[in-house]
């Protein structure tokens, strides 16, 4: 699972906290959370350590993410949730960090998924 974001905040930790929760049962689940759009390494670390996430987290090299994703500029918040073998199953993308965080159950329930 990709979680790119545009934003570091509370509503951000309490999406990737729902998402943690599931990879601690599924070793399987590989979630990276990607900041991109002006999200600087100084602000993934205060989230990391306030709230002691076990997610990776990590800044796009391009500021935009890559590419290859052409990741909708408008979108707060974009969820990729993706099959062995690379084929997406979910896309999610939301306009705030809030939307996001308020579908936070339906993104971990589509990761369990994507682990059968």
């Amino acid at each position: 699972m990709l979680i790119f974001s545009q934003k570091a905040d509370e509503n951000l930790a309490s999406l990737v906290k729902a998402v943690d929760e599931v990879q601690k049962s599924n070793a399987k689940l590989g979630t990276v959370v990607v900041g991109v759009s002006g999200v600087e390494a100084a602000d993934l670390e205060q989230l990391q350590s306030t709230h002691k996430l076990t997610t990776p987290l990590t800044i796009a090299v391009n500021k935009d993410g890559p590419s290859r994703y052409t990741l909708n500029k408008e979108a707060a918040v974009t969820v990729l949730v993706y099959k062995k073998g690379g084929t997406i199953s979910k896309n999610f993308a939301f306009k705030d960090t809030k939307s996001a965080a308020e579908k936070a159950s339906d993104i971990a329930k589509a990761a369990e998924e994507a682990v059968k």
